[in-house]
């Protein structure tokens, strides 16, 4: 049995493919790129259309699982609730309060939590894109300090 690998079940078509997209990006890496060209079969790009398809089915319902609870807590009750998400150093929160119960320093909220979501995502696109837009004055301002002899 020395010098015999172990018999090992063969790689599914998806884990062979993340396999050859892992190899090919880290040579492109490598070379210094950030991107990669890779040739895909017919096959190849049915797997990774059927993979998004299963990953945003599944999100979509999880997604419309909390609304439709929302809506059956207000039709319950009768409070109209609006979603907010907060995203602070204590943690992550998405919540659909009736506007009763939210805190006033929490004015606002939406109909769905996808819109809550977005918001945030949103304002965490622009916040990320002024930070890259002072990158280069900062950059400047660093390599403008006197130099020490």
């Amino acid at each position: 049995m020395h010098g015999r690998r172990p018999a090992t079940a063969p790689d599914s078509p998806q884990q062979t493919l993340a396999s050859r997209l892992s190899r090919e990006m880290i040579a492109a890496e490598r070379q210094g790129f950030g991107t990669s060209t890779v040739w895909l079969t017919r096959q190849e790009t049915d797997l990774i259309c059927e993979a998004l398809r299963m990953a945003a089915g599944s999100d979509a319902l999880r997604l419309d699982f909390l609304d439709r609870c929302a809506a059956a807590m207000t039709a319950r009750d009768g409070a109209v609730r609006s979603w907010r998400m907060s995203i602070d150093q204590d943690g992550l929160m998405l919540d659909a309060l009736p506007e009763t119960r939210r805190p006033v320093t929490a004015p606002g909220g939406h109909a769905s939590c996808r819109d809550a979501i977005d918001e945030r995502i949103d304002e965490l696109d622009a916040a990320r894109a002024v930070s890259d837009e002072d990158r280069p004055l900062r950059e400047r301002r660093l390599n403008d300090a006197p130099k020490r002899a």
